[in-house]
């Protein structure tokens, strides 16, 4: 039977306050959410939350990966092949972007528990992350949180498996964004959470319960999506489950993260759970997918890993505005260079982040030198002449684990804490957006200690 085996889940450094964006437009607010980085979108999310899921296993284990997003870096092009490659996943990969519903994470790793209980591969990725843009000033701005999520589906290691699924269905124009619409629109309030969401939802949940042989008493822990962060409370009401038992989708500090919620909330639940119990998980949009999950004795190895705990920093509103690129009238006509065949040839480092070895020293080189240097260089410097909207570029020479040296930027941080030996790690981001496409690389940041 497969089932999942681990979950990563990757949350933005930066936090946008209730407050700022309340002051901003002149009214109270409160909480906060998530914000991706001016060098974040939902792919690099998707492969931070990957390669936390993956740890030190084994990835040429790996046969296929999904990647679900409405917000996915491209509207034509494979962001699921560039996720494998950046997780080094190697070419022999099934890769399947999956999109256009919110609940497309839950349905691609439906579709992946099928295909690897069908034995078509040993292990499947599912990757689901989300940026998506509410108009500045809306309701939904303070409702969205940017943040990924991964899970990895197997036979071996499982920590839950499901006992039932039922998927329903439903046309209904609740919450949508067209081709020519880059903030998400919505329909009436009341309508969308009761007519739309909740009763299809019941429906759901009620049939998968009677699926798997179940009443709502005998649920440990429920993981319940909604397009609002607040709906959930209603359907947990209607099914008689003990609202001890519902998991807080923590709206109000990181806010709602799209494909990547239920993945989230399903971590949250496992985290929660003992050998025997049962979760149930229900994903709306568009529809609904629901499950009943039953956790294994190997939930006690997964109930160890520190998930998405990271220390987190304040964003100011004008900032926020600028990494969602709706200042564009203020920016100049500066275009990064970039080059298709140049992207080609360096893929090995700046998407894979291969480096080489020396022959003869066996020293570990990032740089495509014909010669091995010895340098004992350590030293960062801030670069103010490159274009971003977080200036100044904080420039750093690091060692990494091996041997090797690399000369990158540094991101998530402040000009003012760069020193000299501080501990820093890798992180898959955005170099520039240039020649009509995105361009990536690896970064560093400084390892923050999670908040107690």
């Amino acid at each position: 039977m497969a089932g999942i085996i681990d979950i990563g889940v990757r949350l933005p450094w930066r936090r946008l306050s209730g407050k700022a964006a309340g002051e901003a437009w002149g009214r109270p607010g409160g909480g906060e959410r998530a914000v991706a980085s001016h060098d974040e979108d939902s792919a690099t999310l998707a492969v931070e939350a990957a390669l936390e899921c993956l740890g030190a296993r084994n990835s040429q284990a790996v046969g296929a990966l999904y990647f679900a997003s409405v917000s996915s870096p491209y509207s034509e092009k494979s962001a699921a092949g560039l996720i494998a490659a950046a997780a080094d996943l190697g070419n022999g990969i099934r890769t399947a972007d999956m999109g256009c519903s919110l609940r497309s994470a839950t349905s691609a790793m439906l579709s992946a528990m099928d295909s690897v209980k069908a034995g078509a591969y040993d292990q499947a990725l599912v990757c689901a992350a989300d940026c998506r843009l509410a108009s500045p000033g809306s309701p939904l701005e303070m409702t969205f949180g940017d943040g990924g999520a991964a899970v990895l589906i197997g036979k071996e290691g499982v920590v839950a498996e499901p006992l039932a699924v039922v998927s329903l269905s439903q046309e209904l124009m609740d919450t949508w964004r067209t081709a020519d619409q880059r903030s998400v629109r919505t329909g009436d309030a009341r309508f969308n959470r009761v007519e739309a969401y909740t009763k299809c939802t019941v429906e759901t949940c009620k049939a998968v319960l009677t699926k798997a042989g179940l009443e709502a008493k005998d649920i440990a822990r429920a993981a319940l999506t909604s397009p609002d962060g607040r709906g959930h409370g209603g359907v947990a009401k209607a099914l008689g489950l003990d609202l001890k038992t519902v998991v807080d989708p923590k709206t109000d500090s990181i806010g709602m993260l799209g494909t990547a919620q239920p993945l989230v909330m399903l971590a949250e639940a496992l985290e929660a759970s003992n050998a025997g119990d049962k979760i149930l998980l229900a994903c709306y949009g568009d529809g609904c997918d629901a499950m009943v999950l039953e956790v294994k004795e190997q939930i006690t190895g997964f109930k160890t890993k520190n998930r998405r705990r990271s220390a987190s920093a304040p964003l100011g509103y004008v900032k926020y505005l600028a990494y969602k690129q709706l200042l564009n009238e203020c920016q100049d006509d500066f275009r990064p260079f970039a080059s298709p065949i140049q992207l080609g040839r360096e893929l090995a480092l700046s998407i894979r982040f291969h480096g080489k070895k020396c022959l003869k020293c066996e020293t570990i080189n990032t740089l495509n030198l014909r010669v091995c240097p010895h340098c004992g260089t350590r030293d960062s410097t801030q670069e103010h002449y490159f274009p971003t909207p977080e200036p100044p570029v904080t420039m750093a020479v690091i060692d990494l684990e091996g041997g090797a040296r690399y000369l990158c930027q540094m991101t998530d941080v402040d000009p003012a804490e760069v020193k000299v030996g501080m501990p820093v790690q890798m992180t898959f981001r955005k170099l520039h957006d240039g020649g009509g496409y995105h361009n990536y690389c690896w970064k560093c940041r400084p390892v923050r200690e999670a908040p107690k």
